[in-house]
């Protein structure tokens, strides 16, 4: 039931000539800083991007995720300090895995131009999304592929089973060179709101993590993706966004709500758009 709804729908978006990514998107062939998280090999995760910047206080700042040949989806927050927004000397790195071994299908695109979510709000975090357009196109393979995007509608019940992934701090000592990956459930937004508290959570927020202890999003994995799984396919529910304190337990990581933004994704990016999936 679930594939033939599938069809149908990318039926529909090839009909309307709608240049989707449905076809491509969220496919892991080889798939079988997060803290209790561990290493991933080439492939896995075929959507994750590293960004970059160069100079005195360079290197990893952020994730990000591949949503079609041009355009990686990551937090607003990741260019607070972001003066220009065109030609930011940011660097996109797709198909990496680790920061201290060889990544034999890396490839490397500048960012040639990031779009901040209008109503982003710096304080709260609210709308904590933002586009990133690279200043060339990559070429699909079983190591960079697009993820899919939960569209407008979606439904993510409590306990929904989701993966994080990017190159944080996984303890004391600091961040991981290498890509890592946890599995998280999703949790109760109230529950997440009395233990989050005075922060406050919005209609474009969700919750995941664990209670006490486990794998949980920290320093240096903002803007990376929050995905889960329907069919063959691979969803991005949310954008690694914020968390009160990554080491205590009852501290689970809040991510921006991607299916509240299908409208304003699609209207900035036009062509080639992003394959949407309603998850219910």
């Amino acid at each position: 039931m679930i594939r033939f709804q599938c069809v149908v729908f990318a039926l529909v978006l090839y009909l309307k000539g709608s240049l989707c990514q449905l076809n491509v998107c969220g496919r892991a062939p080889s798939n079988s800083f997060i803290l209790g998280g561990q290493n991933v090999s080439e492939g896995d995760w075929p959507w994750q991007v590293t960004l970059q910047r160069s100079g005195k206080h360079g290197g990893h700042f952020c994730g990000g995720s591949l949503i079609n040949k041009k355009w990686v989806l990551t937090a607003a927050h990741c260019f607070d300090r972001l003066k220009r927004r065109i030609n930011p000397n940011v660097t996109a790195y797709l198909g990496k895995v680790t920061f201290s071994g060889i990544n034999s299908h890396q490839v490397i695109r500048r960012v040639e131009q990031v779009i901040l979510h209008p109503k982003y709000n710096s304080t709260t975090k609210d709308n904590d999304i933002a586009l990133l357009r690279l200043h060339a196109s990559v070429t699909f393979s079983n190591y960079i592929t697009p993820v899919c995007l939960a569209g407008r509608g979606s439904m993510l019940p409590e306990n929904t089973i989701s993966w994080v992934t990017g190159w944080g701090n996984i303890n004391s000592t600091g961040p991981s060179s290498d890509l890592q990956e946890a599995m998280v459930p999703t949790l109760n937004k109230a529950i997440c709101g009395y233990l989050l508290s005075p922060e406050t959570l919005t209609t474009n927020m969700i919750c995941a993590g664990y209670l006490n202890g486990g794998p949980r999003i920290c320093q240096g994995d903002s803007g990376g993706p929050l995905v889960t799984k329907l069919g063959a396919a691979w969803i991005q529910a949310g954008i690694s966004s914020w968390r009160k304190d990554c080491a205590q337990n009852n501290s689970p990581g809040v991510y921006t709500l991607v299916s509240q933004y299908q409208n304003w994704i699609s209207k900035k990016i036009k062509n080639s758009l992003p394959g949407f999936v309603t998850y219910i």
